[in-house]
């Protein structure tokens, strides 16, 4: 049975990890009945649109429109991964620790709220971040797996929001209605609008550090198939027993492509796979590179003088520190409980990426 013939509804359906998953179950679930709750409704020419799909138009942080829309949609799945990120949240302005709240915590209240009011939903996966264990942007994490405790104090309000969203729909789990997390690591794909296009316009004749630090990237469509991995596994084993370990139900799971690569190594390829499709005729240079404490103390001072003048810094020293550390983490949970083995590589989600970006410029074109 699976999916097969059920009613959906997909949260923030519009951004690239939505999107990721309304087409993973239209190519595994052909029968079911996929609704997407966003902030607007895209029209039939938008990239974001995806035909079969029935489409609200809505903010998770009203509670009225989000138990409107769940009565009218009467889902037995959410997947809930509307939210705010640091990249979009910059461009909206909306880059305070109180708006970051609203949304991710005050908006997962509501949309936790809706699935309990209509009675239908069965499971609920909540789109994580692998952040909720960071609380110092210079922090190493090095192959951290599960058991690693949530930090009590972050240095990032974004980071902070998705831990305590995180918290609150993992301890709201219980057998009517199991939940689960997936804690997500700079993901990419074609509908990516924040990782890609930060490499892309970074310099490559300066590098900053060694460059050595191991990361983890995931490609969109992997972080999809764990998704509905994760809610078969709710509709399909008992939640009833919290020791279950073979139940998603209550637990987060870290999930990148599990391909951790030293973080230059990645920004390269990116360049590489983007110049093989066209889309840019910059050589891929030698440069020069700056030792991280000359980084440290530059983009400090770049980010004083930036306040005086009341302007956004180029780069800020948190950005820089998630730039320098080692960021990658044990799946072996995740491939354990919900059976999760990444079928696209890095290099082959790359290619498909910058695929995908020069198709999408050539339709804006006509």
């Amino acid at each position: 049975m699976a999916l097969d013939g059920t009613s959906i509804i997909v949260t923030g359906g519009c951004g690239q990890v939505g999107i990721a998953v309304v087409k993973h179950l239209q190519d595994q679930y052909p029968t079911a009945t996929i609704a997407v709750l966003d902030l607007e409704k895209p029209i039939a020419s938008d990239g974001r649109y995806i035909e079969k799909v029935t489409y609200y138009a809505g903010n998770i942080t009203d509670e009225a429109i989000v138990k409107e829309t769940f009565k009218a949609v009467k889902p037995l799945v959410v997947f809930h991964t509307a939210g705010l990120i640091p990249q979009i949240a910059k461009r909206l302005h909306m880059d305070t620790e109180n708006d970051y709240i609203t949304v991710n915590v005050q908006g997962t209240r509501n949309v936790l709220a809706a699935a309990t009011a209509v009675g239908t939903v069965k499971a609920l996966v909540f789109t994580s971040s692998s952040d909720v264990v960071k609380g110092d942007s210079w922090q190493d994490l090095a192959g951290v797996n599960e058991s690693m405790a949530i930090p009590k104090v972050f240095d990032d309000p974004y980071a902070k929001s998705k831990a305590l969203a995180e918290s609150f729909i993992l301890s709201s789990s219980t057998a009517m209605l199991p939940t689960t997390a997936i804690r997500t690591h700079a993901v990419f794909s074609a509908n990516d609008n924040n990782l890609i296009p930060l490499m892309l316009s970074a310099p490559r004749n300066v590098h900053i550090g060694p460059g050595k630090n191991l990361y983890d990237f995931t490609y969109a469509p992997n972080l999809a198939l764990a998704h509905v991995l994760a809610a078969e596994n709710l509709l399909s084993i008992s939640p009833t027993e919290a020791s279950n370990s073979l139940s998603a139900a209550g637990k987060p799971f870290f999930v990148t492509n599990v391909e951790p690569m030293p973080f230059r190594t990645f920004i390269t390829m990116v360049w590489a796979a983007f110049d093989a499709s066209g889309s840019s005729e910059q050589a891929q240079v030698k440069g020069i590179t700056i030792p991280a404490p000359v980084a440290l103390f530059l983009t400090w001072i770049s980010e004083k003088a930036a306040r005086i003048v009341r302007k956004e810094p180029p780069l800020t020293v948190k950005n820089l520190g998630d730039g320098l550390a080692q960021r990658w983490f044990d799946n072996s949970s995740a491939t354990a409980v919900l059976g999760y083995v990444p079928t696209t590589s890095l290099e082959q989600g790359l290619k498909q990426t910058a695929k995908g970006y020069m198709t999408a410029r050539r339709e804006n074109l006509h």
